[in-house]
């Protein structure tokens, strides 16, 4: 059994591969420590639930303002000052990690008090943090790539932020023992930084997560579109889904949405559907659940939506959690065509279809398809299903996770550089 710490600059609620990490780690013997900082109001609550039933532990640095409001304005102004100093000669790297997260430096502290013999980071932000208490324990360091950091700004920025996060990376990814990235491409965009390649982890669910039986689905022959996200906001190809939606010859398709409005988009949302002729209550919301929940309420429905524009490398790169969330509801998903997204379809033949991204007169043609041939829908929802069950779940996935942490751990003990 190995003393092993995560560090994240979020919460557990949103933070869903952390959380699968150490429950395998427990599971698997070890003894496990999370280290975080609140983000999000919403979560708080689901942090209580969800270490209500956990066998790990989870602290917090708290630095909204309600909370610890002389926190919240020093962290503000000296990730502003960090920012700006980051480009200086001999100040740069100093600040670095001030500039790559506001919290970084209350994680550092934080995480150098946690005996352990593995670090592992998720969110850049905490590599520093993960970085710093592995040095001072002699302890090994992992990182997870859940995105290409560097990768979410569009190619032209070279902003301060950007700048921050390009050197945050190639100052602490190559001391990592191991990296796990989210994705094929993630984990290429990251292998010259590495020791070694890094190891794909899917950001597959438990099969625990999953109904009992695949979703009856097309019960009464409307076609029932689910999308979901901590944030319902603009940017995120809803736009051409209500465009494609209302140039249907029917009126068979129904939208649903899960996440909370960013402020306005509702408003915006809806007067483009009246626009476009989708009627009002073919728009259906609700409101945001437990990350647990999430497989089983995906079920509901009949088909899910992945609408990425991939406008930057990470959006191109990346597997979203819902496509990986639709598989194991036994829910097949309509993508945009990102490599991330055709890589997933390649990988799970039969259980979904794309479309040219932004092209919503393309998405029109495939729901229309759907919609004309229910049959088409039931199989590939069998697909879904079958595909959950076999390959895409955190069952099979969190071997391959297991395995490197068990590397990495025995390279310590057998003193490997």
């Amino acid at each position: 059994m190995a003393a092993i710490c995560l560090v994240t600059t979020g919460q557990p609620s949103t933070n869903p591969r952390g959380v699968k990490e150490a429950d395998a780690l427990v599971a698997a013997g070890h003894d496990v420590r999370m280290i975080g900082a609140q983000w999000a109001e919403w979560a708080d609550e689901a942090d209580v639930r969800l270490l209500a039933t956990r066998g790990w532990g989870c602290e917090l640095v708290k630095w909204r303002r309600h909370q610890a409001p002389g926190r919240f304005w020093r962290t503000r102004v000296r990730h502003h000052a960090a920012r700006v100093l980051v480009g200086w000669p001999g100040l740069g790297r100093a600040a670095l990690p001030a500039a790559v997260s506001r919290v970084t430096p209350e994680l550092t502290a934080r995480a150098r008090r946690e005996p352990a013999e593995l670090f592992i980071a998720h969110n850049l932000g905490a590599l520093p943090a993960a970085a710093a208490a592995a040095s001072r324990w002699g302890a090994r360091l992992g990182f997870d790539a859940e995105d290409f950091h560097s990768g979410q700004f569009d190619r032209s920025d070279r902003s301060a932020a950007w700048q921050a996060t390009t050197r945050a990376e190639r100052t602490w990814i190559p001391r990592c023992d191991y990296v796990t990235a989210a994705s094929p491409g993630i984990a290429a965009a990251y292998a010259g930084l590495c020791l070694r390649p890094p190891v794909l982890i899917r950001n597959v669910f438990p099969l625990a997560d999953r109904p009992k039986a695949p979703p009856p689905g097309l019960g009464d022959g409307m076609l029932r579109l689910y999308w979901f996200s901590q944030t319902i906001g603009g940017g995120r190809g809803l736009e051409d889904l209500i465009t494609a939606m209302g140039s249907l010859q029917n009126d068979a398709v129904e939208l649903h949405l899960r996440g909370v409005w960013y402020g306005g988009y509702e408003r915006e949302l809806r007067e483009l559907a009246r626009r476009a002729g989708v009627r009002r209550e073919r728009i259906v919301a609700h409101a945001p659940a437990d990350p647990g929940e999430m497989v089983r309420l995906a079920a509901a429905w009949d088909v899910g939506l992945v609408l990425e524009s991939g406008g930057t490398a990470n959006s191109e790169l990346l597997q979203s959690n819902k496509a990986l969330t639709y598989l194991l509801a036994g829910l097949p998903f309509v993508t945009s065509d990102t490599a991330g997204h055709m890589e997933l379809l390649a990988a799970a033949p039969g259980a979904g279809w794309s479309y040219p991204r932004g092209d919503a007169g393309a998405l029109a043609d495939v729901l229309a398809a759907l919609v004309g041939d229910r049959a088409q829908v039931r199989q590939a929802s069998a697909c879904a299903w079958a595909w959950g069950e076999t390959r895409f779940n955190w069952d099979v996935e969190q071997h391959r996770f297991l395995a490197e942490v068990e590397r990495a751990l025995g390279e310590r003990h057998a003193g490997v550089a």
